[in-house]
């Protein structure tokens, strides 16, 4: 098997992925045409389902707990950041998770644009995402696309991807 050697610049950018990836900070009725009155409906069950290994994902990233960053991703999961080969299963998704870290990514601002395509096993999800360091400066912003699987413990992350809207600075760490 072929070992990739990953530059810095390039981790830092899929670190930032990942907590942009992801989540933070969304109240349960952010998602378009959703009030607080609105309830019951499938949709809503899965989107509260997300949300809970939204913030999950958040606390991961805020701890510096890699198991708990595990956990809300499927056996399976892929992450798909630019620039970067497929990260695949949990030795690629714990690469990224630490590669993150380094970088200084430590908190999300996460926000859902809506769910599609839901189906029994799947559902996809569109979201924007600003990343922050740990005194909350700002380290960029992109857009996501998420596909969550249900699986046995519940909806977890099962191919992750993600695109900045401009290039990200250089680590100061």
């Amino acid at each position: 098997m072929k070992r990739t050697k990953f530059h810095l610049p390039t981790l830092i950018l899929c670190s930032t992925f990942i907590v942009v990836v992801c989540f933070a900070g969304r109240p349960g009725s952010s998602l378009p045409g959703r009030t607080a009155e609105h309830k019951n409906t499938r949709a809503d069950s899965v989107s509260d389902e997300i949300w809970k290994i939204e913030m999950q994902y958040k606390k991961a990233f805020i701890t510096g707990d890699s198991a708990l960053f595990l956990k809300c991703y499927a056996p399976e999961a892929c992450i798909l950041a630019p620039n970067m080969p497929i990260l695949r299963e949990q030795r690629g998704l714990i690469q990224f998770y630490k590669g993150a870290r380094q970088a200084g990514v430590r908190d999300a601002s996460f926000t859902s644009l809506g769910l599609f395509g839901q189906t029994p096993e799947y559902v996809t999800q569109q979201g924007a995402v600003e990343l922050f360091d740990a005194d909350q400066h700002s380290l960029g912003r992109g857009k996501v696309l998420i596909i969550w699987k249900k699986t046995n413990e519940g909806w977890r992350i099962f191919r992750h991807m993600l695109n900045f809207d401009a290039a990200m600075p250089p680590a100061n760490r």
